[in-house]
This record gives C-alpha cells, structure tokens and sequence, in this order.
C-alpha cells in the first residue's frame, strides 16, 4: 500500500509539472482576450465588433454567473502545427462553443457541454476538445462561446494532436490509478463492514463512493461512463452527489469520533450542516440552479471545515483514534478549499490546482482507512482488556462464592446429618416403647403385630443411620442397607429350630432415599412372611433375597421354601392383610410391578422398580 502511495504520488508530480511546462510553453502559441456578455445578446457576427480584455493567463474565470463569456484565440500559426486542437480542462459547462470562419467565407460552429451527448466529442475524451484546420482559416483567430450554471472558469490548452494523444495516455492513468484506488478502499472497507458489523465502515464507504462519483463527474472522468447520453443527468448529478459526500462524511464524524458524548455543540453544528446540504439537493431537484450551486460550494467548504474542528477537539480531549482522522481530513479540507478558490478565481489555474482535490481526497481516504483500522486495533486492546478484567472479576467472584457455597454447603451437610441423626434417634425411641409394650402384653397375638411394627420402624431408623453415617446424603449403598436389615429381621423372627439357607445376591450399587425408604419396607414385609410362612419342618429351607440393575429398572426377588399363595385361585383378600397390603401399595408408589410365581421349588415374589427418579 505504501509503495503505491508513493507511485500515485510520483505520477502525480510528474503530470504536473509536464503541464506546467505545457502551460509555459503554450505562452507563444496563442494570446487570449475575453468579452463579457451579459444579457447573452450577441451573435458571433455582432461580438467581433465588442471590444475584448486582454488575459495574461490561459484561462478565464468569471465565477458564477447567467453571463455568457466570449473568448477570443488569437492563434500563432507561425509555430503552430497544422494538426491543432484546443481542450477546455473543465467539463461542467452548459454549453461550449467554437466558432471560426473558413478561407471560403464559411463561418464553422461546433458545440461541446454536458448539455449535449458525450458521442459529440469526436476525439471521445473527458473534457470538452476541438480540432482545429489551422490551414483552413481565414485569419487565425478563433471565439468560443461559453454558458454555464457552474462557476463560468474556462482554461485553454492548445496543442498539437501528437502531444494530446500522448498527454491523454498520462491523464487516464492517474484518473485510473485515483479512481481505482478509491474503489479499492471503498471496497476494503466494505468488506470489513460485513465482518464487524460496525455501522461507522458503512458510513465511510457511502461518503467515499460519493466523493468518487462527485469528483469523477467534476472533473468528467466519469461522464463517458455513467451517463454519455443524459445531459441533464450530468448536469444535476454533481450537486447532488457532492451533497451527499457531505452529509455521510458528516454522519460517518459524528458516530466515529463520538461527537454526541465529545461536544454537543459540534454534534449540533454537524446537524445543521447536514440539513443545508439537504436544503441544497431539494434546491437543485426544484431546478433553482445558480443558487444550488453557490450554496453547494459554501455547504462543502463549510461542513469540511466543522468536520475538521471537531476532529481536532476530541484529539485534543484525549481522542485517540480522532489522530489519523484529523490528519486525513486536512488534507480533504485543504483539496477542497484550493478547489473552491480556483472556481471562483482567487487561486491560480495550474497543475497543483487542477490536480490537489484529486491528491487531498486520495490521501485522505487512505488514512481514514488507517484511521479505521487503528480504531479496529484499539477496539480490539480494549475489548482484550475488558475480557481479562471481566474473567479475573468473574474468577474471583467465582471464588468467593464458591468458598460461599462449600462453606454454606458444609453448614447444612453438618446440619442434615444432625437431624438425620435425631430422626434415628427418635425411631430408636419409638422402637424402645414397643419393646416395653411387647413386655407388657401376654396376648401373643398382639405381641406378633407390635414386633412387626417394630421391624417396620426399625426399616426406616436404619436409613437415617445409614445417611448420617454417610459423605452422601442423598443416596444410600442398597447392598450395606439391605444386609442389615436383613440381618435384623433374620434376629427378630428366626425360630430357632429350623434348617435355613440363606442366599443374598445384592448388587453393591447405590440408590436414592426416595426409593430406599419404600424398598426397605417392602423387603422388611416380605422377609417376616418368609420367615413366618415359608419355613418347613424337617427340611432343609432357603431364603433368598437378590437385588440387582438390569437394564432401566432395578429387580428385586424374594424367595422361600413356602408354599405361597395366588390371587386369582384363592382370591385372598389382600387388605385384609396390612404386610402384603402395603407391599402393594408401595410397589405402586414405586412405579412398579408385582409378580409371584414358583422357580426351582421356591415361591418367587419379584418386584420390577423403574430406576429413574420419581416423584410423590
């Protein structure tokens, strides 16, 4: 990028100073003198006789004006080569018209301007040019009749053929390489809007396709291109194209340096600026033309200048990224500034002139990209910056309140298994009253009923001394559980007399409380009727008890030597009977499934429990 910054640059130089060696030279070939017709009276038959001013330069400048401007050429012809044309170096003028009389008395009149078709151009360039049969003439003076709504500044070269096709090789390529190199940037840029969604990269692409498309048509580049055959569309769309150059680069300000939080006195003055400009396209749409385009250039210059202030207060209030803004910006405002002095006839008409606008709006579009991506670079520090703090804040208070947590975590496990603790406690207390209750009463019957209370309760004692007992306050281990239980129930109904074999296959796998509290009280009902029922005299008996995980569900089968009983064939009625009432009861609470049937000589009761998690 920078290499061709310094090429652009060169090529830029060299042009000019090749044209200001043709405007010295241009010094011998032709004298010009100049009429000002004011009421746009005179024909060219009657203007001859008008009384013309001299002009030491090569181009006249009447500002703008409703006047129309006769310029006599006096051509040396002497040194001149016969094939002669003359260019007029501005584009915008209504109407361009040269006028010469022929040896034969023929008086030859050939018009240019954007109000009429860019194919009138014979020699198919940019700016308006003439031929001119040097041999042919009758005297070697030529008048060109000029009208226009933009600044009436007319500056003449003349030249051999030769050396314009070979000058025109050297404007296209830096109107190329310029307009090019916009195009690139606008592009670039367009590119990193899609990529960062920030709306200040579109408003900085619109400013800068209008000031191509602005300058393009001030200096015609773009005429032969966009609009060859629509003169009023070549006419009308500079002003317009130039005041919205001015408003996006208004806005583009406004939303990148941060004006509204920086100054709200420049926010409010870039507001107005914007409504001028606005006013002014309303104008020229309403036809109202001189006015439009007075206001046009004091709206430009205007705007650029409060644009640039405002750029360098939020520099100096510590703007960082308002840095290459401020320094791009004049380089734009002194392009625009040299433009509007030359229009209106207050600088010179030279290379540096023609060509500074051009130079000034390409460097300035060159570190308003750095400008963007400087503040790319900073918005990204800044966004690193505030992730590392936000993560060393989020880390910290993560700390903190996971130190919070464990601490408050810890305070309620310690409390939990307290009261864990004094429910088994207070179970151990209700089991101690029926032990004393079971003393008291003679009737074996009742002493039967309390002792499976007893076992009942003691179920129930034995998770809450698992669970304090316990890291895990939420599940318990099924194998430890059930042994003991087992163990208990075997102590309190055992008769003593009996052959038994018993068979535990419990898996070593941990289950949630909700689930234990039922389970325990379903295997406490069916062991005490194993052992009350399922135990035969003389024989060798077995008890087997197996809990295990299969698949989605947990299984658990209890199994006597007894000769069992079936629903369907002795129609028992189940309520009747308070264990096996509440084996059903519970298996249902469970989600589960009841099954009873004979295996190897054994009555089976095997119960089928869903492992997932199930709610009251």
């Amino acid at each position: 990028m920078h290499k061709y910054v310094i090429y652009l640059v060169f090529v830029f130089l060299i042009n000019a100073i090749s044209t200001q060696k043709v405007i010295a030279q241009s010094g011998s070939l032709f004298e010009m003198s100049y009429f000002e017709d004011v009421n746009s009276s005179h024909s060219f038959r009657s203007v001859q006789e008008r009384i013309f001013t001299p002009s030491k330069e090569k181009f006249i400048n009447l500002g703008i004006t409703k006047s129309t401007l006769w310029v006599k050429i006096n051509l040396n012809h002497k040194i001149l080569d016969p094939e002669t044309v003359i260019e007029i170096k501005t584009p915008l003028k209504d109407t361009i018209t040269l006028l010469y009389t022929l040896k034969n008395n023929k008086i030859v009149q050939e018009s240019l301007g954007v109000m009429f078709p860019y194919s009138k151009n014979k020699f198919n360039h940019y700016l308006p040019t003439f031929n001119i049969p040097l041999n042919d003439l009758a005297t070697p003076v030529v008048y060109l009749k000029v009208t226009s709504r933009f600044s009436l500044f007319v500056p003449v070269t003349i030249k051999s053929k030769e050396q314009f096709y070979k000058e025109r090789v050297n404007s296209y390529l830096i109107s190329g390489l310029l307009i090019g190199g916009l195009l690139l940037m606008g592009i670039y840029n367009l590119f990193l809007y899609f990529s960062t969604r920030d709306f200040s990269y579109l408003l900085y692409v619109l400013a800068l396709f209008s000031a191509i498309l602005s300058q393009g048509y001030i200096f015609g580049i773009l005429i032969p291109y966009l609009s060859p055959e629509s003169p009023e569309f070549s006419f009308r769309f500079p002003v317009i194209i130039m005041s919205l150059t001015g408003i996006f680069s208004a806005l583009f300000a406004i939303r990148f340096l941060s004006i509204k939080k920086t100054s709200i006195f420049f926010y409010y003055l870039l507001l107005f600026a914007i409504t001028i400009l606005l006013f002014n396209i309303a104008l020229e749409f309403m036809k109202f033309d001189y006015i439009s385009r007075k206001i046009n250039i004091l709206a430009i210059i205007g705007t650029s200048t409060i644009i640039f202030s405002s750029a360098l207060y939020s520099l100096i209030k510590g703007n960082k990224i308002a840095l290459y803004f401020t320094i791009a910006w004049t380089f734009y405002l002194f392009g625009m500034v040299v433009f509007a002095l030359k229009t209106v006839g207050i600088l010179p008409h030279n290379g540096f002139t023609d060509h500074f606008m051009h130079f000034g709006t390409f460097l300035e579009v060159i570190l308003l990209s750095f400008a963007l991506g400087h503040k790319y670079s900073l918005v990204g520090i800044e966004k690193n910056r505030l992730e590392n703090q936000t993560r060393a804040e989020l880390e910290e208070l993560v700390t903190i309140q996971t130190a919070e947590l464990e601490a408050s975590l810890s305070e309620k496990e310690v409390l939990l298994k307290e009261i864990h603790h004094r429910v088994k406690n207070n179970l151990q207390i209700v089991i101690s009253l029926l032990d004393l209750q079971v003393a008291s009463i003679t009737d074996s019957k009742n002493k039967e009923i309390l002792a499976q209370s007893k076992s009942r309760v003691y179920s129930m004692s034995l998770i809450h001394q698992k669970l304090y007992q316990s890291d895990n306050l939420a599940r318990i281990n099924v194998k430890s559980y059930i042994e003991e239980l087992f163990t208990y129930i075997r102590d309190s109904y055992y008769p003593g007399d009996t052959k038994i074999e018993y068979q535990l296959l419990i898996d070593n796998k941990d289950m949630p409380i909700n689930k234990a509290v039922p389970l325990g009280l379903i295997v406490n009902e069916l062991l005490a009727n194993s052992f009350k029922y399922g135990l035969k005299t003389n024989v060798n008996n077995i008890i087997k008890i197996a809990i295990s995980q299969k698949e989605k569900n947990w299984v658990l089968i209890v199994a006597d030597s007894g000769i069992g009983f079936d629903h369907n064939t002795q129609k028992q009625d189940v309520k009747k009977y308070l264990g096996l009432f509440l084996v059903k009861s519970l298996t249902k609470q469970l989600r589960g499934t009841i099954t009873r049937y004979f295996d190897a000589k054994l009555f089976v009761t095997e119960l089928i429990i869903p492992i997932e998690e199930y709610k009251d």
